[in-house]
């Protein structure tokens, strides 16, 4: 068997794919439901990508997770990070 290589350009670089994230906002009197916040936010398929910044791999999951931090947690513990070209820290 005869095997080819195929050349490959590589200068250009690859396209990511948008990944859609939630940073939580977890302030000191609120210290005790940092765990809860993480693990709600890890069970709509959300990756800690930093400390408290959550990666989604769509919107559709990001949505789902912000519905359930808003209806569990409240409004003032979450800001939402359209995707990774607007947040260069969510990657």
């Amino acid at each position: 068997m005869i095997a080819l290589k195929v050349a490959r350009d590589t200068s250009t670089p690859r396209a990511r794919a948008p990944r859609y994230c939630i940073r939580l906002n977890i302030p000191p009197t609120a210290r005790e439901d940092t765990w809860e916040l993480c693990r709600l936010a890890a069970r709509y398929g959300g990756v800690e990508a930093q400390d408290c910044l959550f990666a989604f791999p769509s919107e559709e999951r990001q949505l789902s997770a912000l519905e359930a931090l808003g209806f569990r947690f409240g409004l003032a513990y979450f800001e939402t990070v359209e995707s990774i070209e607007t947040d260069p820290d969510c990657e």
